[in-house]
């Protein structure tokens, strides 16, 4: 078969033109390269292997000269969960290159790395993404056999590249007398339902190239797929034993278990982006209930943050109550961690060929039958115009080793279909990237604001500090966090200078949460708001001992906060004691 589309060869920055879909080693170069080129924005490591053997790499980025990743407020990004969603890995080394080539020079990516800290796996299926780049076949999750290892032999029809363009595209086979299929008068590329009252033909049956095992003439079976595993079916949240895909037991997948075991080794994370394609939408809990039965102010706070990234994307967000979509990444990080998530679905071919979808809970509504020829013209008119054809293979004659003369045609399934042209997908990355940057954002950020000490008698002091939140979400980012016991409380300690010691007040104070900016914006019905508990006053009185050295300078006389946010991040300040 032909090689994935990748970037033109001989450019010495080949690896970041991203107008092509890199495969591992080619990722793995790209990711080794930003490491060595910024050392104190990056570093590089793997959480794990994949089923196969592959590391699966994690870039930390932040500016490690303003404090460590662990100290400061996180988001969480990762791509490519399912084989052939490779827009998500893109989007992910894209979004990387942004945040590292723009240090110093773009002003909001200079403050969220000099703030925050970005947690970013691009491909967490690195087996499934690699036989997805490599071959013909189209396979959802691990390249592991599952649920039984005898699919592959089972009988019925199995997708094969028939005809050797390196494509499992569709096949079209003429039954005048059962065919469910006629051509369009409109555009012979065109299959569409066969009338009620249709007689005559020509018909067909249309079904996905491949080969038949255990043939014996018509009819016969569609064999089930070798690998039916759904990493995204197997996280640990409303899991169950009949859910499609979701694996013999939740975190079952070693891919699935290094994601989970990271996140809870990193209590910092309090945002989440999974890229995944196709629909062009941002899919949104919650996921086994309805949006009345969320928490209210975690909804509005999820609802906001979706329209801020409609904005920037284009993309509608989806609920995904109803649907099949429970053991999620994103119901996880909500129901078991208290973050705040989006599934974003890249590439939307249909609205890129002018064509509107109306979204339900399951999907998009199915078009009448009618519409169903509309939207294919359309897209057929958007492939001549803006692919210059590519995209779609007119239906030729092949010689079926088994069926005899058939025909083979119809989109390409990889490069068109689920993902986009490798000349369309540096739009998808810039767009998608800019919604992350402003979901972190929105994350907490502890800072100490003020800190004092006044003389309030002989040898004796009183310490002030005001500590703030100056982000838009609360330090516990959802009620939901501290429903699980996710979200830490804020914290204060106090180190005194040798010699000192408390009269009132404690080395360590709980503040309790702060709330964001967000939190301040709910109107009353009679339209006043108010303002937002972010912000918090602590004091002690401190005594000097009498024999304690007071050396000149104030050395000796320094006192040290440490402000530990929990999900805000740490903030710390000191303060000379007396003259």
């Amino acid at each position: 078969m032909p090689p994935a589309p990748s970037a033109p060869e001989g450019r010495e920055d080949k690896l970041f033109t991203f107008d092509g879909y890199l495969r591992y080693d080619d990722l793995t170069s790209a990711l080794r390269r930003l490491a060595g080129e910024y050392p104190e924005l990056c570093e590089l490591s793997s959480i794990g292997r994949s089923h196969e053997g592959r590391d699966v790499w994690m870039m930390t980025v932040t500016n490690t000269k303003t404090g460590p990743a662990a100290d400061k407020p996180a988001m969480y990004v990762d791509g490519n969960m399912h084989a052939g969603e490779v827009t998500g890995s893109m989007v992910c080394l894209y979004g990387l290159h942004h945040l590292l080539s723009r240090y110093g020079s773009d002003e909001q990516v200079t403050w969220l790395l000099d703030t925050r800290a970005f947690y970013v796996a691009p491909r967490v299926n690195p087996d499934g993404a690699e036989k997805y780049l490599t071959t013909p076949y189209m396979l959802r999750s691990s390249v592991r056999p599952y649920p039984d290892e005898a699919a592959a032999d089972c009988p019925g029809l199995h997708a094969e590249d028939i005809d050797g363009d390196g494509f499992i595209r569709l096949m079209r086979v003429r039954d005048d007398a059962r065919g469910e299929w006629k051509v369009s008068s409109r555009d012979p590329r065109l299959m569409i339902a066969r009338g009620i009252d249709d007689r005559g033909g020509p018909f067909y049956h249309v079904y996905q190239e491949g080969l038949i095992r255990e043939f014996e003439g018509e009819p016969f079976r569609i064999a089930p797929t070798p690998w039916g595993l759904d990493m995204n079916r197997n996280f640990p949240s409303n899991w169950s034993p009949g859910l499609r895909g979701g694996g013999p037991y939740p975190a079952s997948e070693p891919e699935v278990k290094n994601i989970v075991e990271f996140i809870l080794a990193h209590p910092n994370v309090g945002a989440l982006q999974a890229f995944h394609t196709s629909g062009g939408i941002l899919f949104r809990g919650p996921y086994v209930y309805p949006d009345e039965q969320m928490d209210r102010e975690d909804y509005h706070t999820l609802i906001d943050i979706a329209s801020r990234g409609t904005e920037l994307t284009g993309y509608p967000d989806v609920s995904s109550y109803s649907g099949p979509y429970a053991a999620t990444i994103v119901d996880w990080a909500y129901e078991h961690r208290g973050i705040l998530g989006f599934t974003t679905e890249l590439w939307d071919m249909w609205g890129r060929a002018g064509i509107k979808r109306d979204w339900g809970a399951r999907g998009p509504r199915p078009p009448g039958r009618d519409d169903l020829e509309e939207t294919g013209l359309k897209l057929l008119r958007w492939n001549d115009l803006e692919l210059a054809g590519e995209g779609f293979m007119p239906w030729r004659r092949v010689e079926h080793p088994q069926l005899g003369e058939v025909e083979v045609g119809g989109w390409d399934p990889k490069f068109a279909r689920q993902n986009p042209p490798p000349k369309m997908l540096r739009q998808e990355c810039h767009k998608n990237f800019l919604f992350c940057l402003a979901h972190c954002a929105a994350l907490p950020k502890v800072e100490v604001r003020k800190l004092t000490a006044s003389a309030a008698g002989a040898g004796i002091y009183r310490i002030d500090a005001l500590i703030e939140n100056t982000g838009y979400l609360p330090t516990n980012i959802t009620n939901k966090g501290i429903a699980v016991k996710a979200s830490p409380p804020v914290k204060a300690r106090l180190q005194l200078p040798k010699g000192h010691e408390f009269l009132h007040g404690g080395a360590e104070q709980e503040i309790g949460h702060l709330e964001g900016y967000r939190q301040g914006q709910d109107f009353s019905p009679w339209g006043a708001a108010r303002p937002a508990r972010s912000a918090a006053r602590l004091s002690w009185v401190v005594k000097r001992q009498v024999d304690a050295e007071a050396k000149p300078g104030g050395a000796g006389r320094r006192a040290t906060l440490l402000v530990l946010g929990g999900r805000g991040g740490q903030a710390t300040a000191g303060v000379d004691i007396g003259e």
